[in-house]
């Protein structure tokens, strides 16, 4: 079975409490489009369901304005899912309920990390397929891509210095365009990263260098490629699709200008799993 095939996104309503955040861009100054933001996540909702991938969808909490990014609870590959611990005091509470589904619902081997010093986004874990990249900076440090690489031994899982980088996750400018096919962002702190990544890999990837951080925002799940409408991507980044894309992969076109954060939107929204005995979609509350 492919390393990039679900049946079940953990998803997260978008709170009202989101057009308060900070979000360090001009064009959300005044603010986010909270309906627009609602109706950007029904989008996605509905791709995932097309995409044979069972909905978990968490009502929103206002305590926590940026809790419809799910993606950075936790690290799911396989039958385990790593807990993260936030680099972002105000983003810990999120992790209870996304532990209450993924041990107690999904019943998925779910690790826990004891490090006290250590922190975790899942949005600086990267997963190609054959190995784990983990991008240490801001809101993840040694010790928790130290929890990574113990929590999936089966994965060589090479730690990338990302601190120097402009992006607050390394999601936000590397994603998987199909198999060992990468998706990566502009800037000369990007590439850097990127040569560090390639001095370590086990394995060749082909690289799609995107003309923006927002071109790089994908998500490559069950066959299908999930990425931006050519307008918000660009002409030359839509085209490097066209040209790296394996043509039988189903591409998929969002418009979304409200849920992106530093770039990531569409890669940010779900947290992917896969559980061997599918159930009927379910709304916690």
């Amino acid at each position: 079975m492919s390393a990039f095939h679900y049946n079940f996104a953990i998803i997260c309503r978008v709170p009202n409490s989101i057009k308060n955040r900070s979000i360090g861009s001009d064009q959300y100054a005044d603010g986010i489009d909270v309906d627009k933001a609602r109706e950007e996540y029904e989008t996605v909702r509905e791709v995932l369901k097309n995409c044979d991938i069972n909905i978990i969808e968490l009502v929103e909490d206002e305590s926590y304005p940026d809790s419809c990014f799910v993606d950075d609870t936790a690290v799911v590959i396989g039958n385990t899912a790593l807990i993260s611990r936030p680099g972002s005091s105000t983003r810990q509470g999120e992790v209870g309920e996304i532990r209450k589904v993924l041990k107690g619902d999904l019943r998925l081997n779910v690790v826990e990390i004891h490090n006290a010093k250590a922190t975790l986004d899942g949005g600086d874990v990267l997963f190609t397929g054959k190995e784990i990249f983990v991008g240490v900076g801001k809101r993840t440090n040694r010790a928790g891509a130290q929890a990574v690489a113990e929590a999936f031994p089966e994965y060589a899982v090479s730690m990338v210095d990302f601190s120097h980088c402009e992006a607050l996750h390394l999601k936000d400018v590397f994603n998987m365009a199909g198999k060992r096919v990468m998706a990566v962002a502009p800037g000369p702190d990007v590439q850097a990263v990127l040569r560090q990544m390639q001095d370590v890999a086990d394995f060749p990837y082909q690289v799609m260098q995107m003309d923006s951080r927002l071109a790089t925002d994908m998500l490559y799940c069950n066959g299908h490629l999930i990425h931006h409408v050519r307008n918000e991507m660009g002409d030359k980044s839509y085209g490097m699709l066209d040209q790296f894309v394996d043509p039988e992969i189903q591409r998929v076109e969002l418009s979304m200008d409200q849920l992106t954060w530093e770039g990531r939107g569409i890669c940010g929204l779900g947290l992917l799993c896969l559980k061997l005995k599918t159930y009927t979609s379910l709304i916690y509350d």
